[in-house]
């Protein structure tokens, strides 16, 4: 086995329960940010970890502002940029927590962002 795969554990059961989320089924949720929007799809009873979904409208702009917590990005579709680069579907950035950045789409885009300590 590797380090994806890794040896089945004797002491767990043959059915697994899992966390499974249908996002059709969640409404978008405005940002507070003109032209973003988001679907929370998992969070920790820490907030240490959280996941969502980003949709972007065309045009949307954030200036400047940072996260205290690790920021991943998976562009899904569209279009994204920060003040470093323009992005596209599937491109992954990474950013440390407390990383100064602007957040654009010119074009729309759905990204999923998933925010870690």
């Amino acid at each position: 086995m590797n380090d994806i795969f890794q040896s089945a554990r004797s002491d767990r059961p043959d059915k697994e329960n899992f966390l499974v989320t249908h996002t059709h089924s969640l409404d978008w949720q405005d940002s507070g940010i003109g032209g973003f929007e988001h679907k929370i799809l998992y969070r920790d009873d820490t907030g240490a970890i959280e996941t969502m979904l980003i949709k972007m409208a065309p045009g949307a702009f954030s200036d400047y502002h940072a996260h205290d917590r690790r920021e991943q990005l998976y562009v899904i579709e569209g279009d994204f940029y920060d003040q470093n680069h323009r992005y596209t579907a599937g491109d992954f950035i990474v950013r440390e927590p407390k990383a100064n950045h602007i957040a654009g789409s010119d074009e729309g885009a759905l990204i999923l962002l998933i925010f870690s300590r």
